[in-house]
Order: structure tokens, then C-alpha cells, then sequence
């Protein structure tokens, strides 16, 4: 592994900010809206179910290795250094590029959509307003980020428990007031998609 220069980087968020960051980072908008392709493709609740646990062992196993490896090249780049250093500049070039083209503009889209879906149908208006607000909310945080970090950080901490919140709220509602014959029902009243356990747990 070659030697990469040493940074000096100004530590301006606190341990709360970081933790919220990597929150919200992890838990994104698909657990609202995820659930009906997920029941949809394992066709039990069971299997959905196992599904979300096995989803959720793969992700805590990628989580971790980019955690070890991150602690053993503590560099500037994130993936794009990782790759490099293990697999040649070949691959870091084009997983950095694969970052900026296709991965970054996919997940921003698709969460300012969501986003502006959610807002439409909160104040009942028109689908009309959907992609103003979606460009609206990607030019507002990317103004944001030109600021001092410790306003995006204030931002991150906010909007996180925005989502813990209702979250929360639906363990609790679940687990004590849900219907407790939940497991082993079949789905009828939603269209069955020709998907199977694998495809319930990519959703």
C-alpha cells in the first residue's frame, strides 16, 4: 500500500453531528415506502420480515468491513482511496467516476423525488409541483454545504430525528397495539410480482 500525504483536517463536528450523519446516511427514505415491494416479492409477512433481518445483517457486514478498512487508511477520498489502494488506480479511477456520475446524481434524485412527492401529497397539491420542489431542495442543501459545517451538522441532527421519531413511533404502536397475528398472513390485496425472497431483500 502506497504512502498517502499526511492532512491536517480541521475536526469541526462533535461526536452527536458525526453520529447523525452516519444515521441518517444509513437510514434513508425506503424504510416509508419500501414496505409494499418488499411484501410484494416475498408474499408473506414471514418472508418479509426475514427478509428485512437478512437484509439488514448484509448491510451491518458491509458497514463493518468499510469501517476496518477505513481505520487502517485514514486518508481523505473514502472509497475512491480504499479501491485504489487495494485494487490499483484502474479501479479507484473508475469507482470515483462511478461515484460522480451514476451513483451520487441516482441518490440524489431519487431522495429529492421522494421528498417532493411526500410535500405534494401532504399540502394536496398538483404533481405539477413535484420537480420544482425536488430542484428547490437539491439547490437549498448544496448551498448549504458551501457553508460552515457546523450548519450542516445542526441540519443533519434535525432532519435524523425527523426520521427516529416517527420510527419510534411505529415500534412502540407495533409492538403494543399492532396485530399480534402479523406473521404468516399472505398478501392478497396487493398485486403479486413475479419477484421471490432474493428480490425482497435488494428491496
Amino acid at each position: 500500500m502506497k504512502q498517502q500525504p499526511k492532512e491536517h483536517l480541521k475536526r469541526s463536528l462533535g461526536f452527536g453531528s458525526a453520529i447523525s450523519i452516519v444515521i441518517g446516511t444509513i437510514i434513508g427514505s425506503g424504510i416509508f415506502f419500501k414496505q409494499g415491494s418488499v411484501l410484494d416479492s416475498a408474499g408473506n409477512s414471514t418472508l418479509a420480515i426475514l427478509a428485512w433481518i437478512l437484509g439488514g445483517i448484509i448491510t451491518l457486514a458491509g458497514g463493518l468491513t468499510i469501517a476496518e478498512i477505513g481505520a487502517q487508511m485514514p486518508y481523505t477520498g473514502g472509497l475512491y482511496i480504499y479501491i485504489e489502494n487495494i485494487y490499483g488506480r484502474i479501479a479507484g479511477f473508475l469507482a470515483g467516476w462511478m461515484q460522480i456520475i451514476v451513483y451520487g446524481p441516482a441518490i440524489i434524485a431519487s431522495v429529492a423525488g421522494f421528498m417532493s412527492i411526500l410535500l405534494t401529497n401532504f399540502f394536496g397539491l398538483g404533481t405539477e409541483w413535484r420537480i420544482p420542489f425536488a430542484v428547490s431542495c437539491i439547490v437549498l442543501i448544496g448551498l448549504m454545504n458551501l457553508l460552515e459545517n457546523k450548519i450542516s451538522a445542526l441540519f443533519s441532527v434535525v432532519t435524523t430525528l425527523g426520521k427516529l421519531i416517527p420510527i419510534a413511533a411505529i415500534i412502540i404502536f407495533g409492538l403494543f397495539w399492532g396485530n399480534q397475528n402479523a406473521l404468516g398472513q399472505t398478501m392478497t390485496e396487493i398485486n403479486q410480482s413475479t419477484g421471490n425472497f432474493g428480490v425482497a431483500v435488494l428491496a
